[in-house]
């Protein structure tokens, strides 16, 4: 629950079109921030599509849609699943018809006042009830493909956004690795991302059976490529907001003592012990590391002559900004 006096944030997360990610994007980013430490509510505002609770195997009596219909409270739609809260929506037409967005407001402000982070897995497209999620949220994180299709429906998206007054925080490009995906910093140009977290989520079977199991991927397979390209974006969104865990995750353990068996910096060339800067870790920010094996995996190269060309050119070029 929010430490007392504050909010939570609260991000729609939305897409130009269909079928990129979006639902099992808004899953798994929610469970990897649970899984830091953090109070986390999903809310499926895709009025006319819901399909949030399919993919944490709920079968809900009680939807979003009968709340902003008037016929239930917040409360009586919220479902445990897999430490998080999940309200879902209805897949009924008429329930569909008779839900008003207006009063979406109402179950964010709830939401929010309990939870740490509340996502809004808003519908794709540009309609009423999309702008609604849009105008109670904090910012907006983008998903799209790298196909052309997509990428300027997003990029349309982003315009509303925009005239919303509101700030994306980032844009999450899904299924890469299949060699369409060859200039990620161009994409996030076209979108208005380059100051905000920009994460690629490989191509990865694994998703796929998550889905049908109705368990998210991180929590499913927490080793494959795309739950730990999950794992990244919440801890990258976290640290460009600065938000910090009220507590520690559920399962993890304080191992520091007093009796020296404490994790200690070792020099790599000389094998001595390093001093251990409490202020300037602190200074410098989180480091999240990922071994090359893993990058390259989970960017989908192949072994082919021409693409390995391809991305030592790439790597030359980003190299050359950095130093």
């Amino acid at each position: 629950m929010s430490e007392a006096g504050r909010e939570g944030y609260v991000f729609a997360v939305a897409s130009g079109k269909g079928g990129v990610g979006k639902s099992t994007t808004t899953a798994n980013l929610g469970v990897a921030l649970a899984d830091e430490g953090f109070e986390v509510a999903l809310v499926d505002v895709d009025l006319g599509m819901a399909n949030l609770a399919g993919l944490f195997g709920l079968t809900e009596d009680v939807t979003l849609h009968d709340v902003l219909s008037g016929d239930a409270s917040p409360a009586d739609a919220a479902y445990d699943a897999h430490g998080v809260t999940v309200v879902p929506g209805s897949t009924d037409l008429e329930q569909f018809a008779e839900a008003d967005a207006k009063s979406l407001h109402r179950v964010v402000t709830r939401l929010r006042a309990d939870h740490d982070v509340v996502l809004l897995d808003a519908g794709a497209g540009l309609s009423y009830d999309i702008a609604m999620a849009m105008s109670v949220a904090d910012g907006v994180l983008l998903v799209t493909t790298a196909e052309l299709n997509s990428l300027t429906d997003a990029t349309k998206t982003g315009q509303l956004v925009s005239k919303l007054d509101k700030p994306v925080v980032g844009a999450v490009f899904t299924r890469t690795g299949d060699g369409g995906f060859d200039d990620v910093e161009g994409i996030a140009a076209a979108l208005g991302t380059t100051d905000a977290v920009t994460v690629s989520v490989p191509h990865d079977d694994a998703v796929k059976l998550a889905v049908r199991k109705g368990h998210p991927v991180v929590d499913l397979t927490p080793e494959s490529p795309a739950a730990r390209a999950y794992d990244r974006l919440a801890a990258s969104l976290a640290d460009s907001i600065g938000m910090t865990p009220p507590q520690p995750p559920a399962d993890s353990e304080d191992t520091s003592t007093d009796d020296g068996d404490a994790f200690e910096w070792v020099d790599p060339d000389t094998g001595e012990s390093q001093p251990d800067d409490d202020d300037e870790a602190d200074a410098e920010g989180p480091v999240y590391e990922i071994s090359i094996e893993e990058m390259l995996a989970e960017a989908g190269v192949d072994a082919d002559e021409e693409t390995a060309e391809r991305r030592v050119k790439l790597f030359d070029r980003v190299k050359s900004r950095l130093s």
